[in-house]
């Protein structure tokens, strides 16, 4: 090759490269184009809730094979005991990682009246993925990759937990973490004990976020069916209300401290399933 056609070589491999990297700026700037365009679409898409589980209702009997090879059903998890955990995750959620460590500490010291497991149900795992995950973090209660549950039993929102009491009926179910050992004691706890009467169990965490921290002393008022009560969120932020069964209550930011703002009319509704609540402020 002589010493022109070398040059003219290099010169092409460096036109191509620098194509190539106009290209890929343009999509880069085409996806932030797009990103900041329809911005308040994603937000409401990415914080929105798809879930499905029947509270209050029989629960439908499911069959699935735990990592260690097991294959177990709802009902079979449940007979002779007071209640059954079911915790839907994903592989890839951290708040599950966060949660499951206590959560194996409740079922440890309560396992001769409760059972649990954990189903897998996001689309991208699979069977190898929660093996490694089940592995990986070495928790005593079963996990399995469920695939197949009935159709009234769907989530996209990870972690979701829901529990099954005694008589076989969806009683409580929470979309979103729960915080730590001792609100999952209680909650566990509900279900419990030989004086057990069949009830429904409502628990939805408030929180003020502005600003890019945690607020708390906000007031607000929460309106059901049983009147209206106020409240205050604590030094975390958070306050957590248990009520006697889920509902869609109306709720009312009343009054924020210095430095923010209730946002618009300062209302919202909590919708029907337990979940982490964000209170209107900015």
């Amino acid at each position: 090759m002589s010493n022109g056609e070398g040059k003219k070589k290099h010169s092409g491999c460096r036109t191509v490269l620098i194509v190539l990297l106009v290209i890929i700026l343009l999509i880069v700037a085409g996806v932030f184009v797009f990103f900041k365009m329809h911005e308040d679409e994603l937000k409401e898409a990415m914080t929105s809730i798809d879930c499905s589980v029947p509270v209050g209702e029989e629960a439908p009997d499911f069959e699935v094979t735990t990592t260690d090879g097991e294959t177990v059903s709802m009902k079979g998890l449940l007979e002779g005991k007071d209640a059954l955990v079911v915790v839907l995750f994903a592989t890839w959620c951290g708040p599950c990682e966060k949660e499951f460590p206590f959560m194996d500490e409740v079922y440890q010291e309560n396992k001769d009246r409760i059972s649990m497991i954990a189903l897998d149900v996001d689309m991208l795992d699979n069977e190898d993925g929660a093996k490694k995950y089940a592995e990986e973090h070495g928790l005593s209660f079963p996990i399995a990759y469920a695939d197949n549950l009935p159709e009234s039993i769907y989530t996209t929102a990870y972690p979701t937990t829901f529990i099954i009491d005694r008589t076989g009926t969806i009683q409580f179910c929470r979309v979103g973490s729960i915080p730590e050992k001792a609100t999952f004691e209680k909650i566990v706890g509900t279900f419990t004990g030989d004086d057990y009467q069949p009830r429904q169990l409502g628990y939805y965490s408030f929180y003020g976020y502005a600003g890019k921290k945690m607020i708390p002393g906000i007031e607000f008022s929460v309106t059901s069916e049983s009147g209206t009560e106020t409240y205050t969120t604590n030094e975390d932020g958070y306050y957590h209300l248990f009520t006697d069964k889920p509902e869609n209550m109306k709720v009312k930011v009343l009054s924020v401290p210095d430095g923010c703002e209730i946002d618009g009319t300062g209302e919202k509704e909590t919708g029907i399933m337990s979940a982490p609540v964000s209170l209107p402020v900015k």
